[in-house]
């Protein structure tokens, strides 16, 4: 609101190089906000075919012919919540390099509900209401990672 007030004040003065600055550095905290929000996940569907995730404006399609799905196991969970939460928030989107996962893509809201897909050269972490559902449907590997 600070800002606000100097942009007016500035203008008012005719300053206007300085109004300009303070209205974008007024700007600055809705847009980095705005940015954060627009691949918030909001839902996932499962085709014969594919899995589209949703975010708000956008959505990721993955082919699942062919694709392997797990369970993080909970070693990876803890990891997975060291690596991505800050202040105990989990990013919902993001791309991240693991020593234990490898390069992945993440598009969580519940690690409880974590499920590893690997596909077309692509690692995505996905949070479904019903893992076990997705396990079904991508044709779960039953294998497990050796816990570290």
């Amino acid at each position: 609101m600070a800002l606000l007030a100097a942009a007016i004040l500035a203008f008012a003065l005719g300053r206007i190089a300085a109004g300009v600055i303070a209205l974008l550095l007024a700007a600055l905290p809705w847009l980095a906000w705005r940015a954060g929000t627009d691949s918030e996940v909001l839902w996932l569907e499962l085709s014969d075919e594919e899995l589209r995730i949703r975010m708000r404006y956008r959505s990721e399609l993955l082919a699942v012919a062919g694709a392997r799905a797990r369970r993080l196991t909970v070693p990876e969970i803890l990891h997975l919540e060291r690596l991505a939460t800050l202040g105990g928030i989990t990013a919902s989107h993001g791309g991240y390099e693991s020593h234990l996962l490898g390069e992945i893509e993440l598009y969580a809201s519940d690690l409880a509900n974590a499920v590893l897909v690997e596909a077309e050269e692509r690692r995505l972490i996905v949070t479904p209401d019903d893992p076990e559902g997705v396990l079904r449907e991508i044709g779960a590997t039953r294998t497990r990672p050796p816990a570290v």
